[in-house]
Parts: C-alpha cells; sequence; structure tokens
C-alpha cells in the first residue's frame, strides 16, 4: 500500500528539516541531489529550525515523507500523528524510528590511525560532550591503547543556540587547554568547527601548526577547513551517502514497505591539508625511511633495498622502528603499500589488477591475500561496498 498523502499529480515531495546544522546542509543536499538525479519525481524542500510542521499543514501540502536530522519529540509526534513516514538522518542517540547514522567509532579509529602513520607519540581529543563525540573519542581512545599509547582528553559543550559555536566559558576552558598543550602533540577535534578554534587558538598562543601541534577535524566541510588560519585536514564522514542511504530508505516506506536496517556509513578517509602535513619521529633516521617508504610504496622496495640507501644495519634500523614506531620496516612497507591501494581503489578507476602492478605487489593474489588479513575482504569486495 503506498502512502496515502503521495500526491495526484505523481510528484513525491519530500519535507527535509536540517534544524540547527548549518555545515551539514550542504553534505546533505549533495546526497540528496545525487539520489534526485535518479529519481526526476521526487521534490525536495529543506527546512531550518524556526520551521514547525502541524499535522494539517503536512496533509494539506500532500507531503509523501520528511527526513529529520535533529531530535524533535514534537516533531515525532506531528510526524507520527499525521501518518507521514519519515526517517531519523544522523540521530545523536539510538531511536526506534527507522534512521541512518555514520560509524562514529570507526571515524574514532581512523583519526588515531592516521595519527600513528604520522609518528606521533603524544596524542589528543577534543570533544564536545554529545553522544557521537564519545563515540568517536573512545575509538580514538581504543585505537591508540591497542598500539601502547595514552591520550590526553577534554570535552568543550558548544552552544546550540549559537549555531553551535562556544559560549564564552567554553571558549575560555579550551584556550587554557591548548596553551598548556606539550609542544608535538597531535589533537582530534570532534568536528571541524571545534577543530578551527583549535588552530585559531594555536595560534594565538604562538604554537606552529603542525610543527608544534598537529590538528584533524571531522566532517571535512570546505569553509571551515580552507577559511582556517592553517587549511585543516579532516576526516570525511561520507554524509552525502548517508543522505541517498536515508532516502532509499524513506522511499521503501512511501511505497508501503518495511525499511531494513542499514549497517553504519563508514568514514571515506581524511583529507589532508597543511594542519597535519609532518612526519615526526623521534628519530631522524626513522622518519627519512619511512618517508622514502611511503614515497617509494609502489616500486616493491624491500629492507634490503633501504639498507643500500641509508647508512644502517638491518639490526639497528629494525631495532630502532620498533622503538620509534611500533612495528619493523617490513610490517610498514606492507602498510605503505595496502595505503596506496585503498586510496587508488577510492579515487581511480583503474583495475584492481592494474593496482596490484602499481603498488607494488608482485600480482594480484598477493594484493588479495594482504587485504583479506587485514580487511577481512578483497580489494574488489571494498571497491564495491564503497560503491554501494
Amino acid at each position: 500500500m503506498t502512502n496515502r498523502n503521495a500526491a495526484r499529480d505523481g510528484i513525491i515531495r519530500v519535507e527535509v528539516f536540517l534544524g540547527g546544522a548549518p555545515s551539514l546542509e550542504p553534505k546533505i543536499a549533495e546526497g540528496l541531489l545525487e539520489f534526485g538525479l535518479h529519481q526526476p519525481r521526487w521534490r525536495f524542500s529543506m527546512r531550518g529550525p524556526d520551521f514547525r510542521y502541524t499535522r494539517g499543514w503536512l496533509q494539506s501540502q500532500s507531503v509523501s515523507g520528511v527526513l529529520v536530522l535533529i531530535d524533535d519529540k514534537g516533531m515525532a509526534r506531528t510526524l507520527n500523528a499525521a501518518g507521514i513516514p519519515w526517517v531519523h538522518l544522523l540521530p545523536w542517540r539510538s531511536v526506534r524510528q527507522p534512521c541512518i547514522n555514520v560509524d562514529d567509532r570507526m571515524i574514532g579509529r581512523l583519526g588515531a590511525e592516521f595519527f600513528l602513520g604520522k609518528g606521533f607519540l603524544r596524542c589528543a581529543f577534543c570533544g564536545v560532550g554529545t553522544p557521537w563525540s564519545d563515540q568517536r573519542k573512545m575509538g580514538f581512545r581504543a585505537r591508540l591503547k591497542e598500539a601502547g599509547r595514552d591520550c590526553e582528553m577534554i570535552d568543550i559543550p558548544f552552544s546550540k543556540d549559537r549555531d553551535w559555536g562556544l559560549a564564552s566559558c567554553s571558549f575560555r576552558r579550551l584556550r587554557k587547554w591548548v596553551s598548556g598543550l606539550d609542544r608535538g602533540t597531535a589533537v582530534m577535534a570532534a568536528h571541524d568547527a571545534l577543530a578551527n578554534r583549535v588552530v585559531d587558538l594555536c595560534v594565538q598562543a604562538g604554537l606552529r601548526v603542525p610543527q608544534d601541534c598537529a590538528v584533524l577535524g571531522v566532517g571535512n566541510h570546505e569553509l571551515l577547513c580552507r577559511l582556517s588560519p592553517v587549511p585543516i585536514s579532516s576526516i570525511d564522514t561520507d554524509v552525502p551517502k548517508a543522505a541517498v542511504r536515508a532516502a532509499e530508505m524513506l522511499a521503501t516506506m512511501i511505497g508501503g514497505g518495511v525499511p531494513l536496517a542499514i549497517p553504519l556509513i563508514p568514514p571515506q578517509g581524511v583529507v589532508e591539508r597543511r594542519s597535519t602535513e609532518i612526519l615526526v619521529y623521534g628519530d631522524d633516521l626513522v622518519g627519512r625511511v619511512v618517508a622514502h617508504i611511503r614515497e617509494h610504496a609502489g616500486e616493491k622496495i624491500a629492507v634490503g633495498d633501504l639498507l643500500n640507501i641509508f647508512p644502517v644495519s638491518r639490526r639497528t634500523l629494525t631495532r630502532r622502528f620498533a622503538a620509534f614506531v611500533g612495528h619493523s620496516p617490513t610490517a610498514e612497507i606492507r602498510q605503505a603499500r595496502l595505503r596506496q591501494a585503498r586510496q587508488l581503489l577510492a579515487s581511480s578507476r583503474l583495475s584492481v589488477t592494474e593496482i596490484a602492478a602499481a603498488c607494488g605487489y608482485a600480482d594480484l593474489p598477493h594484493m588479495n591475500r594482504a587485504f583479506q588479513k587485514v580487511y577481512g575482504d578483497s580489494p574488489g569486495v571494498l571497491r564495491a561496498k564503497r560503491l554501494t
């Protein structure tokens, strides 16, 4: 049975309630535009936090469905009373309503993995005290713990009535925390707006970014990242894909079906900018070797090649890698190849066989085994998951 509020003209009218999250609007619009290219009968109307729905208005406008970004119990009651199908986009906590969300814990783990790959020994997480921020913090801390590292943590609550900015007391607390950071600390902020503030305060305190303090945000919001005093590296949470999946779920509900639960949307990766463009190791030789490995990952290099370039014995190099990187030179070569291969899978149209050759693997079966061991899936399966 199809939705009784569908218009007689066949147009599917969908309301999108964004609430107080202006930074997410472009990302959500991008995803809905992609969905709309294949669904010409769908029409989306974006609504801000001042808009209030009523049961009569929804029915008089022949609204077919609603996508809701923020928690609002009053709105939920209105939509349910009107019999309007709706999907909760990026809920802060567990909800009964059909919903779609990003994988916040995986986002935190990715941030920690990125810092570990840079060689940072001191890491910190700056959160905002919300459930999604806490999940990112937990993922960040767990990955560092696996690597034998600890991290400093702080929560700086934001104010919704200030467009998710900082109240004066929160700003003073953040400034005090930033000024007390040890030199060489890598800070992951729960979202780009907070990362922007951290960078600004670092500059005011005379801390060089990234030499004295590297900063990583979340969301990859272009304006916040690029207009920062130092352009900010950020984790792309793939919100456009979440919007597409939410629209697909809503389409099922409008058609009278029961939507299937959709797995959490994994982050796409780190978009690096100047705020983290540095390799930091407590050993200059190790840093130079790591940089060489990453630059030449696709050239089938081996540890023996490194010994011909750098004045060090195999035993000494292995010992210094264990002390300052946490794994062997061979493991660093493997990780560099995997990292390059994953980037090519996501950003190029090369076949998996071509990618295997470009990343220094003897053949495709060798790359398949490496991916299976680390990621649990073959390169082809991972590429297919990203596209679906």
